[in-house]
């Protein structure tokens, strides 16, 4: 007898083994992501006077991963919708392993340069296809939820415990040393995932869209202030990650060790965040979520670079900041992007929203902050940061509300008052 329709749903509820497995083997990808994306701002310190490196060019080495990630994640996100997110993802995923351990032979900014640019390739791919599949193999009511847990990989494992793990093994093996074991430690990663990946069924009942389609969406206001938001929370994160390590070590004078303390509690506070936030954003909705967060850490953000405290008190603020800032990346950047479009162009609308985000956020606005930093010094570069949280809490005021349970009730409260 075949099963009734609330029967199917129920089943479609409950959690399998197969989806908890390909989550962690997603969220580890997503993590040496993280390390390798990250991980470049923890060695600044050290590779800018070995280098001898201006700020435009440490700005240049986040920002020009971020020209092959814009381009390789809206290209990925729109072939996986077409061929399958395993057929592009998989590839993707061994050529992060090999570009990761290739960091550590770079002698000097141009052969550092070129290699991040092809780095940027798969990484883009992770996000876009990464999410695809996660929204895919997830349950409606744990799609907010599982889309945090996979961008949390990148805060916990790329800043929180890659600021603990590669500031020791800098200092044990050297920096040489740090990215071929990351390196190693993804191609791990993408031999997990060859064996246990299936192509997501839902994908295959979509016709695959044109791949300038998504451009159109663009014309939805909604979509198109979230990609606004989406860039100005790039811009936070890309300039945090670029500057704020050395801001640490060369303006507020810690040690390497302290340095990294700070900046580690900034990941797992952020990673808790990305969590928390999703969880709250599920039952009153991404718009005052996303607002109130983006307020309270540019508030943090003021005494953060403002003040002069010790280790502790940064590290509180910090903390603060990645909560609330890292909290903001996966309910905009993943979750609202995959409520507001269909499954047929779910791959391609990430990865076009991505594509914007990461030009201006990542590409244009590290450069800036590098060029701010050699006129006016470190603090500026971070101050950047800070003006964009305000943009993100703005922008977001304009979107509708996507959170499910929001709009069903409001759904119900329009029929009944009919």
């Amino acid at each position: 007898m075949p099963e009734s329709p609330r029967e199917q749903a129920r089943a479609r509820e409950k959690v399998s083994g197969y989806e908890l497995l390909l989550l962690a083997l997603l969220i580890l990808l997503w993590g040496s992501v993280g390390l390798n994306r990250v991980g470049i701002g923890f060695i600044f310190p050290v590779i800018v006077p070995e280098f001898h490196m201006p700020q435009w060019q440490v700005g240049l080495l986040v920002s020009g991963t971020s020209v092959t990630w814009a381009l390789s994640s809206y290209v990925g996100g729109w072939l996986s919708d077409r061929h399958g997110r395993r057929k592009v993802l998989l590839p993707a995923v061994a050529f992060i392993a090999a570009m990761t351990a290739a960091m550590g032979a770079a002698w000097n900014f141009l052969s550092m340069f070129i290699v991040r640019d092809l780095l940027g390739i798969g990484d883009g791919i992770g996000w876009s296809v990464g999410q695809a599949t996660v929204n895919e193999q997830s349950a409606p009511q744990r799609r907010a939820l599982n889309q945090a847990v996979f961008t949390m990989g990148y805060t916990l494992i790329g800043a929180g415990f890659g600021a603990l793990i590669i500031t020791k093994l800098m200092v044990t093996l050297g920096w040489r040393w740090v990215f071929p074991v990351i390196g190693a430690a993804t191609f791990v990663i993408f031999l997990a995932l060859w064996v246990v990946m299936r192509e997501p069924t839902e994908r295959k009942v979509h016709e695959p869209a044109r791949w300038n389609a998504a451009f159109s969406l663009l014309r939805d206001p909604s979509l198109f202030w979230v990609t606004v938001a989406g860039c100005a929370i790039l811009t936070w994160l890309q300039n945090t990650i670029a500057f704020n390590h050395q801001f640490l070590v060369a303006v507020r004078k810690f040690s390497l060790t302290d340095a990294g303390e700070i900046a580690e509690v900034w990941g797992f506070a952020g990673a808790a965040g990305q969590v928390v936030l999703s969880i709250v954003s599920d039952r009153v909705g991404r718009k005052p979520v996303v607002v109130v967060a983006a307020l309270v850490a540019l508030a943090a953000s003021v005494f953060y670079l403002a003040g002069g405290y010790g280790v502790h008190a940064m590290q509180l603020l910090l903390g603060v900041i990645g909560f609330c800032g890292h909290g903001l990346l996966p309910i905009v950047l993943a979750t609202c992007v995959s409520e507001m479009v269909s499954g047929a162009q779910r791959g391609a609308a990430l990865g076009m929203t991505n594509l914007f985000g990461v030009i201006i956020g990542t590409t244009i606005m590290p450069l800036v902050g590098g060029v701010v930093a050699d006129i006016i010094g470190l603090t500026g570069a971070l101050w950047i940061g800070a003006v964009a949280l305000a943009v993100v809490g703005a922008a977001v005021i304009l979107i509708k509300e996507t959170a499910p349970r929001i709009v069903a009730r409001k759904g119900t409260l329009a029929s009944e008052s009919i």
